[in-house]
């Protein structure tokens, strides 16, 4: 489903199905369109694959004018889905608008949100004027001008996508029902670029004062969380994501567990199964009754579980919660279904085969495996982490153990992490089934075999059993609040961005490359931080010997005159940036996390605490450094470089690096063609201060002798050169 695409293409609306949740979900948007208050913004969230795309394009055709062939199209659909008697159809026939809305529609991308809105009202406004008879306005030409500026690369600012929506409702005289598919890549694009200020545009939209006869009404579609999406943000940052989160209504498009493992079913190709038919409809039947006895409040049907095949009963079952709730952008349900990724679906079909007749099953072991082991640190910053961090240390601490006992504890792994109450806890029944390829007992490793070596586990203390709620379990939980010693910390954190980077983030010499291998001789520029506390006249190099001086400016005010040269007579070169606020909440965040990290008491006993703060502390160094690389890119910043007082506009980093050597060749013409690393150094070796001694004494000593006398051994030939 290609949202722009066929936004003026009835037949893709055919064989859309009104599920319960399109019915609820529409109901609670267009119940919103009679109320002059109320919400006007929401959010589709769900992972791939259930349909958020085609229930977005269904609701794009139901508001558009009562004449259009979508809306027709979308009004068939309806009448046979809902009943015309039905409360929910007249629901519709109430609130819809008869002129219908302009329907500005985008398919996001890893760009500002802005471009997306903008595009999304280049495509409205094109379906909406199309039609109209007589002369197009002065904005529909205006647009038109746009698209074409927008293909050769134009940017537009907040305020400009801001100014273009209020005049486009202006002209348009009914409302703009604004979808933004795959909004994700937007707020991917804004958490890498560091901040909020990308999404404030969304709270402006939002909050724009309330016309009843041109509203505006914003549809998100996302593929987990807002905040998700900024995981790798500072604590600061997320908190202003939250606030614009929560001017979102957000609509969870999840299907119950049974109707999301049809959709798995269906994804997975079964035409070469004939082979092994009697087997899977015989291994069908025998989990069906199983399942249907352990976890009741679900529908196990054969067909479900031979389509789920081979696809353990449970882990097709799992697999969608564990999506929901943990899986990162790179890790839907279907990306572990197709990609070829280690311990992933695809790379089982390709590993096993079925020799016998008990069927092969792919289990929450493999799972956890995909998931858990494979997702690295991006998990910093998700819920339940310190569960997440304890169950995969103690699971990395038993890998000494036998294969059978590990897997077994990444089976209740697992099942710990998606829930701890309900009937999917990992019980003494649950987790025997679960590592079994069918439920009789009839294989090698049967439940018996594995309730063994649950006994022998919880006898090594591996795990424990809450006998009251009938739950194995790995992890122990923690007393310690991260986030709340966080925020005491960042409280009383008042040092300046200059002292704070000096410390956290020191900075390396830079080599003046093409000089250094013109000339033998190593030029390099200190680097320091600076602000506006400095007198850049008074400023000096800290060490003598190096070439000039590059300084990383931390302050928002660039000062008014940037001398040539340093104090001491260094060539002097100054960097900007324009993402100073970003720098200023991560070098914090850090230098919290640091503190806690060394003088916390709590730390020193509670190891599950301290385990989460070194995953946290690593995350936000990698987090600063990234930070750091954007701030002073010089791609970014092109205007914001000054050499030797005069400003000097780059593209790439090459040409920084090009400026160092032209500096040098520049400030040090009469520098000598040396091309010895012994002679041409600022300190000599060891060798070199002993040929030099040796040199000296001949020249005192054997002055009338050939060659002063000196006979050099064949591994110090090279010492002639002295």
């Amino acid at each position: 489903m290609n949202l722009e695409r066929d936004l003026e293409v009835p037949s893709s609306l055919e064989g859309y199905v009104l599920t319960d949740r399109a019915i609820d979900s529409l109901k609670r948007i267009v119940g919103r369109f009679s109320e002059t208050e109320g919400n006007r913004a929401w959010t589709l969230t769900s992972v791939y694959g259930t349909g958020k795309s085609a229930f977005a394009h269904y609701l794009s055709a139901l508001v558009a004018p009562a004449n259009h062939p979508m809306r027709k199209k979308a009004s068939a659909i309806a009448e046979v889905g809902l009943g015309t008697e039905s409360d929910d159809y007249q629901l519709l026939e109430e609130n819809l608008p008869q002129q219908g809305f302009l329907r500005a529609v985008a398919t996001g991308t890893r760009e500002p949100i802005s471009q997306t809105i903008v595009r999304a009202l280049i495509n409205g406004a094109e379906s909406f004027w199309k039609s109209k008879k007589g002369n197009k306005p002065d904005v529909y030409r205006e647009l038109v001008d746009i698209q074409i500026e927008i293909s050769e690369g134009r940017i537009f600012s907040n305020q400009e996508a801001l100014n273009l929506v209020k005049k486009v409702r202006k002209v348009a005289k009914t409302g703009i029902f604004l979808v933004l598919d795959e909004l994700g890549k937007n707020l991917e694009y804004a958490a890498y670029q560091g901040g909020t200020e990308d999404l404030y545009l969304l709270q402006q939209l939002i909050e724009l004062p309330e016309q009843k006869e041109t509203p505006i009404y914003v549809l998100g579609i996302l593929h987990q969380a807002f905040a998700e999406y900024g995981q790798r943000l500072a604590t600061v940052e997320r908190n202003e994501w939250a606030k614009i989160q929560g001017r979102f209504e957000d609509i969870p498009f999840t299907e119950s567990a049974g109707q999301m493992m049809r959709l798995i079913a269906r994804a997975i190709d079964h035409s070469q199964t004939e082979p092994i038919a009697c087997a899977l409809n015989s291994y069908a039947q025998e989990w069906s009754t199983q399942m249907q006895n352990t976890i009741e409040s679900e529908e196990f049907s054969q067909e479900i579980i031979s389509g789920v095949y081979p696809l353990h009963p449970l882990s097709a079952f799992v697999l969608p919660i564990l999506c929901r709730r943990y899986a990162q952008n790179d890790r839907s349900l279907f990306t572990f279904l197709t990609s070829a990724e280690p311990y992933s679906f695809k790379r089982f079909l390709d590993e096993v085969s079925v020799d016998s007749d008990i069927l092969p099953t792919l289990k929450l072991d493999q799972v956890y495996d995909y998931f858990i082991e494979a997702a690295g640190m991006g998990l910093a910053s998700r819920p339940n982490l310190q569960r997440w961090v304890e169950i995969q240390d103690l699971i990395a601490d038993a890998k000494h153990l036998d294969r059978d006992y590990v897997r077994t504890l990444k089976t209740i792994g697992i099942l710990n992490l998606v829930t701890v109450t309900g009937e999917l806890r990992a019980t003494r029944n649950l987790v025997p089934l679960a590592l079994c390829d069918l439920p009789s007992g009839e294989t090698e490793n049967d439940t018996e075999y594995w309730d063994q070596i649950i006994e022998q586990l919880l006898q090594k203390n591996l795990i424990t059993h809450r006998r009251q709620l009938n739950e194995l379990r790995l992890w122990q939980g923690s007393d310690f609040n991260v986030d709340s010693e966080l925020s005491a910390y960042l409280e009383k954190e008042q040092s300046n961005l200059v002292t704070l980077l000096s410390s956290l983030q020191p900075l390396n010499p830079l080599v003046a490359q093409r000089h250094s291998y013109k000339t033998g001789t190593l030029g390099y520029f200190e680097c320091h931080y600076l602000d506006g506390s400095f007198d850049l006249t008074q400023l000096s190099c800290s060490n003598s010997d190096c070439d000039g001086l590059v300084g990383y400016w931390l302050d928002p005010e660039m000062p008014t005159e940037i001398p040539a040269n340093t104090a001491d007579g260094k060539p002097l070169i100054i960097l900007g940036t324009k993402k100073l606020e970003v720098l200023r909440l991560r070098s914090r965040e850090y230098a919290a996390l640091k503190k806690i990290q060394s003088s916390a008491p709590e730390l020193v006993t509670d190891g599950v605490a301290r385990r989460e703060v070194r995953y946290r502390v690593q995350e936000a160094e990698q987090l600063l450094n990234d930070t750091l690389n954007q701030a002073f890119n010089i791609a970014d910043n092109p205007n914001l470089c000054w050499v030797q007082g005069e400003i000097s506009p780059m593209d790439r980093v090459t040409d920084f690096n090009a400026k160092l050597s032209e500096v040098c060749d520049r400030a040090y013409p009469q520098t000598p063609i040396l091309w010895n690393e012994l002679i041409n150094r600022r300190q000599l070796t060891s060798q070199g201060a002993k040929a030099r001694r040796e040199l000296l004494e001949a020249m005192i000593e054997r002055s009338d002798e050939e060659k002063l006398g000196l006979k050099w051994e064949e591994q110090d030939k090279h010492l002639e050169k002295f």
